[in-house]
């Protein structure tokens, strides 16, 4: 009887008459509800989708059927389609303990995993490990059921997967599996839609568009479909078309406003140099009580002001969208450009400090960090973050950095390290009139002074966009070098220019009173004159007021500046050399005495204050004093008395001197 019982149960479950089944076993007594019995009024239950009622009949029967591969099949079904996978998970894994070979249950936990996947909202890492999951049950189930068409599944799950990697910005990933699923034969418009953006976001714009446009002949026909083209076109510089599509996209949005296509085609808007058009899109919606404090909207009429170099205008914008609460990378950075740009370094720098601590780390903040601690006039921390960037790929053949580090190690004085960047600056390309007077002037302190005017004369020939302060400025420094070689012809010739030009501070008036002192002593104290009632009252100028003074034999004044410099914090060996000069030629040979005592303690030219002091104490009458000085002059001037016609004399007179039995007083 029983056996017959579960017969009839099976033919009728095989011709889907699972309502009879109900009906014939609930009319049953319930000594003969055995627990198959049971088992297969659940399956019935189950089959009209009463799954409460299956589960409560299945768990009446677990003491007995637990550890049956069928029993955990059907339990494991009845939490399914009530959408409890961890519960249904758990048995069909037990079933297919019990039964390896049981095929639906495999299936079913494909579909689990790919549930699990779906439901793990933004934890895309976790939802790739369930979808990965569902594929290995997919591929058993292959296995197990060859003849069942699973196409569709696999193609699912290879979007599915697709997609979460484009979320995690695995764009290379996703491509892979997008690409599978069109090979497996998936032909409808989000694929093409999805392999689109991924295509994108890998800055490979006309592979995009192509697949874009794809998706739009399989029948996608959205506005996010044609704002996605727009941006893309875009991207490619290309904004006249990308005008055409976002106008599109604008037309089959299905609400008003689209904060997306407003924020797009204002950049578009931007690239077509219709700035004042933009600016009246936006001002239009931000009239609406909806979207007056519009974060984005904000932002974007900030990027538009900044972008017309209106950064007054741009920080008022950025000021609402931070206070409304936009703090992220972008804005901190568009402040501390608007900031940079308008001279407000300090406040550039706070920004870039707020990007820093919110773990930018895009290599071209340590470039913005350069530039700003640079106009801080902060160079050695300048240094440190573009040594830092030539490290890197992108910059280290950059022209304009190397030019930087080297302009930076010559306002150090580090003429050698700043040639070497210099130079790899130029080996880069950068051949302007800035490279050119920088190398210029490195050479000339190493001592290439020749070499070093070549380069700043070649400089003043590159006249594009030459402005007067750099003719100025060239002139002035050629004059310097020729200065420093005592050529004081060419020294003048420039420094001359440079007045011509317009030049009339301190430093020339200085440069060509020292270059005329040896021409026109006078000439040369009037441009003393003018350095000094343009405020200049230092030690150099008061070294060579005395210096002039001393050579018209006006000793008197020359030892009042000498005397000034010293009070002035001067004390080098010359100053102290031509003071003595000028007070043995006053007649004041004691006090004379003391300062060449002085200068012959700290002189690297030795010799010369020994005959000086020869000279003093044979003045005075003190041989024997005299005699010893005189013994190291022959040691240390030897040579030059031979070559040195003026120096032969003083040494003659000297000899004389101590030589005569006349006292000179």
């Amino acid at each position: 009887m029983k056996n017959n019982l579960v017969e009839l149960l099976n033919t009728l479950h095989k011709e889907d008459k699972h309502q009879e089944i109900i009906d014939t076993i609930e009319a049953l007594p319930n000594q003969e509800k055995t627990s198959e019995i049971i088992g297969i009024l659940a399956r019935a239950y189950n089959n009209v989708e009463n799954y409460e009622k299956a589960l409560e009949l299945l768990k009446s029967t677990e003491d007995i059927e637990k550890n049956t591969h069928v029993w955990n099949y059907r339990i494991g079904y009845s939490y399914f389609y009530l959408d409890d996978c961890l519960e249904a998970k758990k048995y069909f894994l037990k079933a297919i303990e019990l039964n390896p070979t049981d095929s639906d249950s495999h299936l079913f936990l494909c579909w689990i995993y790919q549930e699990l996947s779906n439901k793990e909202n933004e934890n895309y890492e976790k939802s790739i490990e369930y979808i990965n999951k569902s594929l290995k049950y997919l591929d058993i189930y292959s296995k197990l059921a060859p003849e069942e068409d699973i196409k569709d599944d696999y193609i699912l799950s290879e979007e599915r997967i697709g997609w979460l990697y484009n979320k995690l910005k695995n764009y290379i990933e996703a491509e892979k599996h997008l690409r599978k699923a069109i090979d497996l034969g998936d032909d409808d418009e989000w694929v093409y839609s999805q392999l689109g953006y991924n295509l994108r976001c890998q800055d490979r714009y006309e592979e995009a568009i192509e697949n874009y446009k794809k998706a739009i002949e399989l029948g996608r026909e959205d506005s996010w479909i044609y704002s996605e083209i727009a941006w893309t076109y875009f991207l490619l510089g290309k904004s006249t078309e990308a005008l055409e599509y976002m106008n599109k996209a604008k037309e089959l949005s299905p609400v008003e406003v689209d904060p997306l296509l407003v924020s797009r085609t204002s950049s578009i808007l931007v690239a077509l140099e219709k700035h004042t058009e933009a600016i009246k899109i936006l001002e239009e919606i931000m009239s609406k009580e909806e979207y007056k404090d519009n974060i984005g909207i904000l932002s974007d009429l900030a990027y538009i002001y900044d972008d017309l170099e209106d950064y007054r205008n741009g920080l008022i914008y950025l000021k609402r969208a931070n206070e409304l609460g936009r703090n992220d990378f972008w804005i901190n950075r568009e402040f501390s450009f608007a900031y940079y740009y308008l001279g407000e370094y300090e406040n550039a720098y706070k920004y870039l400090v707020i990007l820093k601590d919110l773990g930018e780390e895009d290599i071209k903040l340590d470039l913005m960090f350069a530039y700003t601690l640079g106009k801080m006039k902060k160079y050695e921390e300048a240094l440190e973050y573009y040594l830092k960037l030539v490290e890197n790929d992108e910059y280290k053949n950059d022209a304009n950095t190397n030019y930087q580090i080297g302009w930076i190690y010559s306002d150090f004085e580090k003429a050698e390290d700043a040639l070497k960047y210099l130079f790899k600056a130029e080996e880069l390309g950068r051949d302007d009139r800035a490279i050119n007077a920088e190398i210029g002037i490195n050479l000339a302190k190493t001592g290439k002074i020749l070499e070093g005017m070549d380069r700043l004369k070649r400089a003043l020939t590159m006249e594009d966009n030459i402005t007067l302060d750099d003719k100025i400025f060239l002139n002035s420094e050629i004059a310097f070098w020729y200065g420093e070689l005592r050529d004081v012809d060419n020294a003048l010739e420039y420094l001359y220019k440079a007045e011509e030009l317009g030049r009339n501070d301190t430093w020339i008036n200085s440069q060509i009173g020292w270059n005329l002192l040896e021409k026109d002593l006078h000439k040369a104290l009037e441009y003393f004159d003018r350095a000094k009632s343009l405020g200049k009252d230092d030690a150099w100028l008061n070294m060579q007021y005395g210096f002039a003074y001393s050579k018209l034999g006006e000793y008197e004044k020359a030892i009042l500046y000498f005397k000034k410099a010293r009070e002035l914090g001067e004390n080098n060996s010359w100053l102290l050399y031509q003071l003595g000069l000028a007070l043995k030629e006053y007649g004041n040979i004691e006090e004379a005495i003391d300062i060449f005592k002085e200068e012959i303690e700290i002189t690297n030219y030795k010799g010369f204050g020994d005959l000086q002091l020869a000279w003093c104490y044979a003045l005075i009458d003190e041989k024997e004093k005299a005699k010893e000085y005189f013994e190291n002059v022959d040691k240390d001037l030897g040579s030059s008395l031979e070559k040195d016609e003026e120096l032969k004399k003083d040494y003659n007179t000297v000899n004389e001197l101590i030589n005569s039995d006349i006292y000179f007083n």
